[in-house]
């Protein structure tokens, strides 16, 4: 028999998950989006990404803002998805070193078109996961300028108000942190904004 107190942690609990889900599940549907998955799977991943808010609402902590603590866990569901991805790829059907040499054996196009998406499949990944390293290197307000401009999209006077400081702060970090990016990337960074 339930008892009057989990009875009323219970109803905490679901009142602060339906807050952050109207709050933030737009967002993070468009965080998916941003990183190149279709419409269908990014909501996928969102609703992924709430159902670990909804496992872990009741213990968290409150060290960080519930935004962060939110985004945090929609990153890891990304690596997952990435991770995931990629071993998918590496147990894809593999053609013997024999079959390739075989005198007369030409690779049909369909199979080059095939590797050519493979390859730049695993590039982009490996892309993002080398942006990723370099973002979480930012100093602590850089990278939440960029997380929210990016992974959120944004615009300077909303992450200026969500953040508390002045749009020409904003303008600074971001203008900053694309530089760092860009410095540290090189040829991985171009066209990236």
């Amino acid at each position: 028999m339930e008892t009057e107190t989990e009875f009323r942690q219970g109803t905490e609990k679901e009142q602060d998950f339906q807050r952050l889900f109207d709050r933030f599940y737009q967002p993070v549907a468009r965080f998916f989006s941003n990183r190149g998955f279709d419409r269908d799977r990014a909501l996928d991943l969102a609703q992924e990404t709430f159902i670990g808010v909804y496992r872990g609402v009741d213990s968290f902590r409150h060290e960080s803002s519930e935004e962060t603590w939110l985004f945090r866990i929609a990153t890891n569901i990304w690596r997952n998805e990435l991770r995931s991805r990629s071993a998918d790829k590496r147990s894809a059907d593999e053609t013997s070193l024999e079959a390739l040499l075989e005198v007369g054996h030409e690779p049909s196009g369909a199979d080059d078109d095939r590797d050519d998406s493979a390859l730049d499949g695993v590039l982009e990944q490996e892309r993002a996961r080398l942006l990723l390293e370099a973002i979480d290197e930012l100093p602590a307000q850089m990278r939440r300028c960029i997380q929210l401009r990016v992974g959120q999209d944004m615009k300077y006077r909303e992450i200026a108000d969500t953040m508390q400081i002045s749009i020409q702060t904003v303008k600074s970090q971001l203008f900053q942190a694309r530089s760092r990016l860009r410095d540290r990337l090189g040829e991985y960074f171009e066209g990236w904004e």
